[in-house]
């Protein structure tokens, strides 16, 4: 099969360019580069192709030592001899043809110099498994060893061999992803290796598991592949007491707004209904970074926040969250718990807002020395400021004289 139409109609002008550069560049040491991946199946499916992989049967190193990629910029490079590069003003990734090798199950795999065959045939799903020739020759001829159409017009994600779970757990999560991505089944012979190898998910770090988990977070329809990963048992793997109800997947799928982070969001919703025992071992296991640690910390705080709170206690208890952490609560409880929702809501739009007319300067003018007495004072202004007992610049102004005189 040939898709040179479909080349041309995907790829930019900019890509093609790129794309016979790095062409160029191997056919001049005796190489060959080729389309590969994702981007191969996006272009048969029409969808918005989001990142263009060439492998090239040589080291990336080789291939842009070479003249013809004297104007190439490389971006980063990865153990895997994979360079992402700047190319006729895109950015392509290129990476090595490989076979691949796991000294032990969820291991890193070990590399090695591949022929495109060999490449092709470590990837994790047929639907993946596509190469493109793009030498002028040959330009467009698919190669297909792993009857990877057939499961594009089937709507499977399949693996390419029994032990691929086995060999490689983070595969679990990639098969949510695409299904969820693409609204495609996991075929049944895929979903049966999927469960019975479900126990590898131990062997991965936690790092690698966030990261794949990131991954979903980022997806336009994150829920319906965390509901999957749940089904299967994924979660209980990583922790046997990671109990997650169906309301988290609809929030974590809302979730997605340039206010908040989608993967701080994510993660926070997935842990919202665990006690605090149960989220702190979930994030060792995950290996949180400080920060994210402390944001799941401070889940802790909505549970003290009870009905008929002064607004001021309100504040008190919610001041300082993330706003990641104040989305997902709010969300989790706006039927759950309404109230601890239209306290959130009060927090946000009107608490937070809520600022004192009187400052440090008027009470340096009042003969209030700065330091803890100071400190002491604007604080009383500022909680009987939100409880609404001292509106007007004047009564805080006489509050703070009657403070400080000890009226």
């Amino acid at each position: 099969m040939n898709i040179s139409d479909r080349l041309s109609e995907r790829l930019s002008e900019g890509h093609i360019q790129a794309v016979s550069a790095v062409n160029n560049a191997a056919s001049s040491i005796g190489s060959r580069a080729f389309l590969v991946g994702g981007a191969i199946r996006d272009i048969i499916l029409g969808r918005e192709i989001k990142d263009i992989d060439i492998a090239v049967e040589c080291c990336p190193q080789k291939l842009l030592s070479t003249s013809h990629m004297e104007s190439a910029k490389v971006i980063s490079t990865s153990q895997f001899e994979t360079v992402k590069a700047e190319i006729c003003g895109q950015i392509i990734d290129l990476s090595m043809t490989r076979s691949e090798r796991y000294p032990n199950p969820g291991a890193l795999p070990e590399v090695q110099l591949s022929t495109i065959e060999g490449d092709l045939s470590r990837r994790d799903f047929t639907i993946n498994a596509f190469g493109v020739h793009v030498d002028p020759d040959r330009w467009g001829d698919l190669i297909d060893h792993h009857n990877g159409l057939q499961d594009l017009c089937h709507k499977k994600i399949r693996v390419l061999h029994n032990q691929s779970f086995m060999d490689d757990p983070t595969r679990v999560f990639r098969a949510a992803r695409y299904a969820s991505r693409l609204s495609f089944e996991v075929e049944m012979t895929t979903k049966e290796a999927l469960v019975r190898d479900l126990d590898g998910i131990r062997n991965l770090s936690g790092t690698r598991i966030l990261n794949e988990l990131n991954q979903i977070f980022g997806e336009t329809n994150s829920g319906r592949a965390l509901e999957n990963l749940n089904k299967w048992g994924a979660f209980k793997v990583i922790h046997p007491q990671f109990d997650i109800p169906t309301m988290v997947f609809n929030t974590i799928e809302n979730s997605i707004s340039e206010e908040v982070s989608s993967d701080v969001v994510g993660l926070l919703a997935l842990l919202y209904c665990s006690n605090n025992v149960i989220r702190e071992e979930i994030g060792k296991r995950l290996r949180l970074s400080s920060s994210l640690h402390s944001k799941v910390s401070d889940l802790d705080r909505f549970q003290e926040l009870l009905p008929g709170m002064k607004n001021s206690d309100i504040y008190e208890k919610l001041r300082g969250l993330s706003l990641e952490s104040l989305h997902v609560a709010r969300s989790m409880s706006s039927s759950a718990n309404s109230g601890l929702s239209a306290q959130i809501d009060l927090y946000l739009n009107d608490l937070s807002q809520i600022s004192m007319s009187v400052t440090g300067n008027d009470l340096l003018d009042m003969g209030i020395p700065e330091g803890a007495e100071m400190g002491r004072i604007l604080s009383s202004i500022h909680k009987e400021l939100l409880d609404g007992q001292v509106p007007s610049r004047e009564e805080q102004v006489k509050l703070a004289r009657k403070i400080f005189l000890g009226g």
